[in-house]
Parts: structure tokens; sequence; C-alpha cells
């Protein structure tokens, strides 16, 4: 790396250095300085300022270093732009799908058909919701003892329909992070909608449980600090598809995620692939990356080495991967992960000239993600 980029050392050593010296002259310098008149005042307003400024610039310098957002400064000033993603195929050839498939109609119970009766989220309902809603709700798994936050989507069409089953999308937000980024931030609601207008995603319900209770980075797996695996997939899957109109078919169920999300989102379709037979992974990786102080698994551990369970078990799962071409954490373990990949598991890469580890950079690419999801099932696909 050039002594110059953005996350070199170099720039934050001469960045606290110009910092230290401002330091230095606006509190040993400045106040012995006997220029009568206005000129002294203006001089110690521009030195606070000058500090103040240094000092924000150094606190980002060393924050970005260590959470890469902005690999280089042309990404810096890229303003979000990081160019068309290389795309390549790994493992089994990528399946297309030429025409949606039926989903069930009836014999569903009567919560399944009238949400509004569900305890859970009933009175937050809006009767008319034309871009769908978000509700949020506290869900209890009956195994685990996990109390968390959920946040549920569910499309327009879900109210009107009640004998109409629908795909499900079990999203998850990085490290730090909240449920709440795929309403406000990623606006991942309009964006699937769309998707569905363009006529390239059939309207699903998306589920974003909370993994990180008390900042704590669980990394979704079953660890010392609790069974955040056995949450998702023994707890919150059984809820539902006992309160919600889904289909029982893996090409039904997609993981989504960014991040540490994106780990996750991996994580539970090849751990879970009768549960998730799709999986889209925006900058994630394909092992436990855990902050520092914060290890619930033995390092190592096989169960969460993506690489050796797709060699051993060959899930029949699609993942799709993608990540800024300057975002370096996420490409080395994708590095680690893809030689591993073999059919039946399909691995799609998308990988772009700029762009580092930032919102910004992944939600340009939501509706990709979303369309390639409608492409590959049936359950998904609109047309």
């Amino acid at each position: 790396m050039p002594f110059y980029e953005l996350t070199a050392w170099p720039v934050l050593a001469l960045s606290l250095l110009l910092l230290t010296v401002s330091v230095v002259v606006a509190v040993a310098v400045l106040p012995r300085h006997r220029t009568p008149g206005l000129a002294k005042y203006l001089l110690q307003a521009v030195a606070i300022v000058l500090v103040s400024l240094l000092t924000l610039w150094t606190l980002f310098l060393k924050l970005n270093a260590d959470n890469q957002w902005y690999a280089s400064w042309a990404d810096l000033f890229a303003d979000g732009a990081t160019g068309p993603a290389r795309t390549a195929v790994v493992g089994a050839p990528l399946r297309q799908v030429s025409h949606p498939t039926p989903l069930a109609r009836g014999h569903f119970s009567a919560l399944q058909r009238h949400p509004a009766s569900n305890p859970a989220f009933g009175a937050s309902l809006k009767k008319t919701a034309p871009n769908g809603q978000w509700v949020s709700f506290a869900f209890s798994g009956p195994t685990t003892g996990i109390t968390r936050q959920v946040e549920l989507w569910l499309p327009p069409s879900y109210l009107a329909r009640p004998d109409q089953a629908y795909p499900v999308i079990t999203a998850f937000s990085g490290y730090p992070g909240s449920p709440s980024t795929y309403a406000k931030s990623l606006h991942y609601g309009s964006t699937v909608m769309d998707q569905v207008r363009h006529g390239l995603l059939r309207e699903p319900i998306v589920v974003v449980p909370d993994m990180y209770p008390a900042n704590l980075d669980t990394e979704c797996v079953n660890g010392s600090e609790g069974k955040y695996e056995s949450y998702v997939a023994d707890d919150l899957v059984p809820w539902i598809r006992t309160n919600l109109r889904t289909v029982d078919n893996p090409q039904a169920w997609a993981t989504s995620g960014y991040s540490a999300g994106g780990w996750c989102a991996s994580m539970f379709s090849v751990r879970h692939p009768k549960v998730w037979a799709n999986s889209i992974n925006f900058a994630g990786y394909f092992s436990p990356d855990y902050s520092p102080r914060q290890h619930w698994v033995r390092a190592g551990d096989p169960r969460y080495n993506l690489g050796q369970v797709v060699a051993r078990h060959k899930p029949d799962v699609a993942i799709w991967f993608f990540s800024g071409g300057e975002d370096r954490r996420p490409l080395r373990s994708l590095a680690s992960f893809r030689p591993h990949v073999e059919a039946p598991t399909t691995l799609v890469t998308n990988i772009t000239p700029f762009g580092g580890h930032r919102l910004d950079v992944w939600r340009q690419q939501v509706g990709a993600s979303l369309a390639w999801l409608g492409g590959i099932s049936g359950y998904f696909a609109a047309r």
C-alpha cells in the first residue's frame, strides 16, 4: 500500500503530528502572545477551530483504518460510485427459472389468515399499506430462552389476500447494527417493491431479528454467550411458519445480510440448507470474525468454517456475494472460501473496482441481489 494512501499509517501519523503541534500552539504559545487588539483573539479562535477539525480528522482516520469504510482517497471522493461489478460463478452452474412456481392457497389457520388478530403485532398493523409495512415486536424463543426484537416487513398484498402464501427473506444487520437499518438506511421495502413493479421479484415477507444484545458480537453462533443460531433456526423459523403464510420449501426461503450479517446469512444457508436454499452476502465473510475481546466459540471451530462445511457436506444452496473492490477483509475471506465450493453448491461473486466497507456501497446492489433471487428461484420469480 502506498504510504500516502488514506488507510496507510503515515497519513494517520502526520495527522496526529499536526494535531499535537496545533494543541501546543493553542495552549502554550498563543496565550503568551502580546499582540494588542483583535488580532490576538482571532488567532486563538483559528487555533481552536483547527484543533477541533484535526481532532475529528484524526479520529476519522483511525476508525476508517480499523473499519475500512473508505479504502482510498478516490473512494472517499467518489460519492458512492463503485463502477460495474465483475461477476463470476463457482461450483454448480447458475440455475435459471423460466416461470414462477405456483404458491399454495388455502389451508391456513385463522391466525395466518388474519394477522391483525395476532397479539405479537396485530395492534400495530395498518389496514392498508400501498408500499408494504414494517412491524416491530419482541420474540422469545421457547427452546433457547432468548428474547430479541424482530422487524417484520409485510408486502402490500399480504392483508388483502388471506389465502396467498409468500416466500421469506430472513435478513441480518451488521455489527454494531440494528434491524431498523433495513427500513431506515437500506430502504429495503421500497427496493423490494421496485423489483416487484419491474417484474423481477415476487412479493416476499422479510424478517430481521436483532442478533446483538447489549452490543454483544454474537456472530449468530451457538457459543458461550447464548445459542443464537438455534434462536433463529429452531425458534424463529417455526414461529414464522406457524404465524405467517409461507411455503415449506427451501427454495422459497432466502437469507440476506451485510458485513457481520452477511456472514450470518451465508452461515445459516450453508448449515441449514433444508430451510434456506439461497443466500445474499454483502461484504461478509465465511468464518466468524469477532470484535476484539469477544470470542464465543473456539478459534477454528470446524462447525463455523464454511469452507470446510461446503467441502464436507456439499449443500445444495446458491450464494450471491458482493464486495467493493477495495474492501480487503471480505475479499480475503472469499479467497479462502472459494476453492472449497463444488457442485451442487453455487457461489456467484460480484466485485466492483472501487468501494469500501459501508452502507452506501451495498445499498447500490440491493436491487441486483433481489433480481438475482427472482431469477434463480421459482418461488421468488415474478414471471
